[in-house]
Formats: C-alpha cells, sequence, structure tokens
C-alpha cells in the first residue's frame, strides 16, 4: 500500500480526538499550569493550536506569535484570523531587538545561521515563558520535516510535548481541511518565513506530497532504496536525495553522543 491508499483510509475525525487525548492526558498526568505554543501562521503552528485549544481549558494554553522583519504580512493576517475564529488570545512579541542584539555581538553570519538563530531566539522566549509559568512547550513539528532534519536543532525541534509529529505533512492537510481552519492557511505554500521568498519545498527539491510518498515507503513500509525507486513515478535521484536526507540527519534525532558509563 502506498500513501495515497493510506491517506483515503486516514479517519481525521478519530485522528483528531487522539491528539486532544494526549494533550489532555500529559496535562493531566503531569500536572503542568499550562502550556506555551509559539503561533508562526503556517498549518502546522495553527493545526497545533487549534487542537490544544479544543483539549485544554482556556486558562491552561498560552499562544505566543514571534515575528520579525522577514515575517510576511500574510502571515501577520493568518495568525489573526486564527485567532479570531477559534477565540485564541494571542501575544505578540517581536524578536527583532533579540535578533540584533546577538549579531551584534557575533559579528557577521550567513543567511542559514541568522535563520536557525532566529529559530532559537523564539524558543528561548517560549522556554522563558513556560518556566515563568509552570508550563511546558508544545512543539510545532510534522513528521515530515522531523524525518528529513528539517527543523532546527534546540530551536523549532525543541519541546516538551510533540502531539503532531506522528503525522505527514500530507495528513495533516487532510485534518486542517476537517477542522476547517482558513483556507489561506492551508492553500499558502510551505515557509519559515526566515528570509524574504524562502520556501520549503524549493529548498527540499519538491513538493511534500513528492516527499511523503517517499517517505512513507521508507518509514512506514520498511521499503530499500531500489524498490522505492521502481515503485514511484518519480525521479530516481530525487527518491535517493530523501532516503539520504533521512540518513544524514538522523542525529538530529538522537540524544546527544555519549560514552557509555559501563
Amino acid at each position: 500500500m502506498g500513501l495515497a491508499e493510506h491517506i483515503d483510509q486516514f479517519d481525521p475525525e478519530s485522528e483528531v480526538a487522539r491528539v486532544e487525548e494526549f494533550i489532555a492526558r500529559a496535562q493531566s498526568k503531569i500536572g503542568f499550569n499550562n502550556v506555551i505554543i509559539g503561533l508562526s501562521g503556517g498549518i502546522d503552528s495553527s493545526l497545533t493550536a487549534v487542537l490544544a485549544g479544543r483539549a485544554l481549558p482556556d486558562q491552561k494554553l498560552e499562544v505566543v506569535f514571534l515575528p520579525e522583519a522577514a515575517t510576511p504580512d500574510r502571515d501577520r493576517s493568518d495568525v489573526a484570523r486564527l485567532a479570531e475564529k477559534y477565540s485564541l488570545e494571542v501575544r505578540d512579541m517581536e524578536i527583532d531587538n533579540f535578533v540584533s542584539a546577538f549579531q551584534e555581538k557575533l559579528g557577521e553570519m550567513s543567511e542559514l545561521t541568522a535563520a536557525n538563530l532566529k529559530a532559537r531566539i523564539r524558543m528561548v522566549v517560549l522556554y522563558t515563558l513556560a518556566n515563568r509559568n509552570d508550563g511546558l512547550v508544545l512543539g510545532t513539528g510534522n513528521l515530515s520535516e522531523w524525518l528529513l532534519g528539517y527543523f532546527t536543532k534546540y530551536g523549532d525541534g525543541a519541546a516538551d510535548l510533540a502531539p503532531i509529529t506522528h503525522l505527514y505533512k500530507t495528513e495533516i492537510n487532510v485534518m486542517t481541511r476537517y477542522l476547517e481552519i482558513p483556507e489561506s492557511i492551508i492553500s499558502k505554500p510551505p515557509s519559515a518565513g526566515l528570509w524574504e521568498g524562502q520556501s520549503d519545498e524549493e529548498e527540499l527539491g519538491g513538493s511534500y506530497e513528492e516527499i511523503d510518498k517517499i517517505l512513507y515507503l521508507k518509514h512506514d513500509r520498511d521499503c530499500p532504496l531500489e524498490e522505492a525507486q521502481e515503485a514511484l513515478d518519480l525521479d530516481p535521484n530525487f527518491v535517493k536525495d530523501i532516503y539520504d536526507m533521512v540518513a544524514y540527519s538522523a542525529h538530529k534525532r538522537e540524544e546527544p553522543a555519549a560514552i557509555d558509563r559501563k
């Protein structure tokens, strides 16, 4: 069975209930005061915020928007649109001053290094708020990006709870339509918005639909590379690139290497 057949059988209603139960059960078991979530205006954080809002009482959820100079106006309007539709109280905190302070001290850096810095600054802010309020940080990463290593280590890859990291981007699209999240968010080209014109799919070399077809065979079906190349109507070199990205990024999904005491 390939991804298309899997999606045909995917039940968004039961998956929504499953994620909500996970969040509510964690709150009850761990006993934290609230959860902190960074809302970007993208599809992943929007889904996570809506699910958390459904799973937790209002006083248990703190939603924070952390824009900076490169944040597109569309993201700002989508955050406002989502907050209005789902009655989310969103705290707006610009991070430009934090970024400038680091750049002043550290000096010139590449575009990618600066992008990673922004992601880590955002997570520092979220964890500071969590520490202050006896809360936990809710992650917004999906399975596609987790397997590819397409996240900033100790930035957007950091979290105390990861409620949607088991879901491919394709599955998240199905869930957002089921929950009727605004179409402007669902149809928006995926982007971290870390520099002008940045596109996730351009960086990755293909669409998430294509990438998920490959990842599903590798991760869910444990399909060897050669079999995946034969089974998929995709450029074999692109299939290999995705397999390689999963292998090369393994360190980002593991605990830091350490010496065994025994």
